[in-house]
């Protein structure tokens, strides 16, 4: 079930389900939620058994900041969502095996990018892959049919990204209905670790947590070095991509025009795990050219700064920015 987001304004607690200057917003906490603690997951490595180490929901507050990332400077622009209670006909569906993993995307003139590699990654570990096309003209959803995993592609005729909130919409209702038991929330440019895709069975094979998050890295200029610095920090905090779908639960997103956060709001008030598991974000790793491609879309769309930061905007030029080597183990 999708439901129109609320008007009223109000910081959220919960997990990240942002990713910096993409289209994704942090939620900065105004009270404790009391949730249950995740149990550990068995899964006979130690080493991965610490990456999936899970914490209580009170530890995924994150508290924003005058010259924190985009996402925390964007947080008073969230929407009230309220707080839910779970029906017993929600906790059900809470199953400890046989899950089904559907990932899902939206999609846009992607081709000669990073669009057949992450299908790719995909394809090794999800089950089935939803995917909506947002009035591409490069020949996208040709790409996207020539995977058997794509069992649903639904192409728009009219593109939606001047009001990103009613593409999310779209594609979580597209996913929704396949039946999926989880869903994870990919972009057209992420990949996600060896170790986080050993991992992802044993992470949603569990009755007691409803989300998971991972630690997402900004790789910069290439893949060899992840960027760092006052304003990109991303990989410092957790961010929620995969939740559990549960029929009848009060979904939605904020009507935000760009910086939509990639899970609907109110799965933030539900239990979940986070982990230490790694996801390369390859959406600044390309050329200089491209790069300034980018901060000249950013500065169209929002030249006011009212999704998100001018000052963000601004770094993405920065001549010398402090770069880390990237090390997927943990």
């Amino acid at each position: 079930m999708m439901l129109d987001p609320k008007k009223r304004r109000q910081h959220m607690n919960g997990p990240m389900v942002h990713k910096d200057i993409r289209p994704e917003t942090t939620h900065t906490p105004t009270e404790t939620l009391e949730s249950p603690n995740a149990e550990p997951l068995k899964t006979g490595d130690n080493r991965m058994e610490n990456a999936l180490r899970p914490l209580d929901i009170r530890s995924e507050t994150h508290q924003g900041c005058g010259k924190e990332h985009l996402g925390d400077q964007d947080a008073a622009k969230h929407q009230d969502t309220g707080l839910f209670r779970e029906p017993f006909s929600i906790r059900r569906v809470r199953k400890s095996q046989g899950n089904k993993l559907t990932a899902m995307l939206q999609v846009r003139n992607e081709r000669g990018r990073y669009l057949e590699e992450v299908l790719d990654d995909l394809s090794e570990f999800v089950d089935e892959i939803v995917i909506v096309d947002d009035a591409s003209t490069d020949g996208t959803p040709d790409i996207c049919r020539a995977y058997s995993k794509v069992v649903r592609l639904e192409v728009l005729e009219k593109p939606l990204f001047a009001e990103e909130w009613r593409l999310r919409n779209a594609l979580w209702q597209a996913a929704a209905g396949t039946s999926p038991d989880w869903l994870l929330s990919v972009d057209a440019d992420e990949l996600y670790s060896t170790e986080a895709k050993k991992a992802i069975r044993a992470l949603i094979n569990q009755d007691h947590a409803d989300w998971i998050a991972f630690r997402f890295y900004d790789m910069w200029g290439g893949r060899t070095h992840y960027r760092e610095d006052e304003l990109w920090g991303l990989h410092r905090r957790h961010t929620a991509s995969l939740v559990r779908y549960m029929p009848g639960y009060p979904y939605f997103y904020p009507q935000q025009n760009h910086h939509v956060p990639r899970l609907p709001l109110p799965c933030t008030v539900l239990p979940g795990i986070s982990t230490e598991l790694k996801v390369q974000h390859l959406g600044w790793a390309g050329s200089l050219e491209d790069r300034v491609r980018k901060y000249l879309r950013y500065k169209r769309i929002d030249p006011h700064g009212e999704w998100g930061s001018l000052e963000h905007y601004e770094s993405i030029l920065d001549p010398e920015p402090r770069l880390i080597p990237w090390k997927e183990e943990q």
